[in-house]
């Protein structure tokens, strides 16, 4: 098992590669960098860009320096382990299993994931690279917002959203979590991710405040441990 320190940027995860700073995010499907790197001894030639957006364009919006993007194309070819509270990323096959074990789906490139919001059935994006979660309004219709929060999306620039707090069930007790609804302009986008996953929610990385993470993609399993 290899261990690398995260760099928490705004509730996002980084990972030093050389002099540079990579964003771990489960929630994009491929990766990106302005340039060839290495990652735990391979070396990846990604595109420049996704979709016009490029590690530049992310940094401006985000409001913080980031030069490499890591999405599930590089990370599934691995076992890892966030263990968010310590500020630790651990990779291998010989990660101990979490307390909780709940299959792992990989659908049209997202990680999709088993919970319960309100103590009903549902099913979620894993998505590491963003900090405020997201929900289907019909999880919240005529619950009065917790309050509002600044967020940012790449397409879309940065935004104000209405935010719910939801019981979110990994098992028998809950952890509160704070749930965005999607404006408009980011429905189009993260909404269609929603749609063409069948999920209900995207969780952030607020939950692993509550729980250490490991996702094995070769075993198709996602396990958690509570830790606070």
């Amino acid at each position: 098992m290899e261990t690398i320190a995260i760099i928490k940027e705004q509730g996002h995860i980084l990972i030093p590669i050389g002099d540079k700073r990579a964003v771990l995010d489960t929630g994009s499907p491929g990766s990106m960098a302005p340039e060839p790197f290495t990652f735990l001894g391979v070396r990846h030639n990604t595109p420049t860009n996704i979709g016009g957006i490029t590690p530049q364009t992310m940094s401006e919006v985000a409001g913080f320096n980031l030069d490499i993007l890591i999405g599930c194309d590089i990370l599934s070819q691995h076992t890892i382990r966030l263990r968010y509270q310590e500020g630790c990323l651990d990779i291998g096959e010989d990660i101990p299993d979490g307390t909780i074990c709940n299959p792992l789906e990989m659908v049209h490139g997202y990680p999709r994931f088993p919970l319960r919001l309100w103590d009903k059935p549902a099913k979620a994006l894993l998505d590491t690279g963003a900090k405020l979660s997201y929900i289907d309004p019909a999880h919240v219709t005529g619950q009065v917002p917790a309050g509002q929060q600044e967020d940012f999306y790449p397409n879309v620039g940065r935004f104000t959203t209405d935010i719910y707090t939801v019981p979110t069930f990994l098992e028998v007790t809950s952890v509160d979590i704070e749930y965005g609804v999607m404006p408009n302009a980011l429905t189009l986008l993260l909404g269609a991710a929603l749609q063409i996953t069948q999920a209900t929610a995207v969780v952030g990385t607020q939950l692993l405040q509550h729980y250490d993470c490991t996702i094995s993609w070769p075993r198709k399993t996602i396990y958690w441990t509570r830790v606070a």
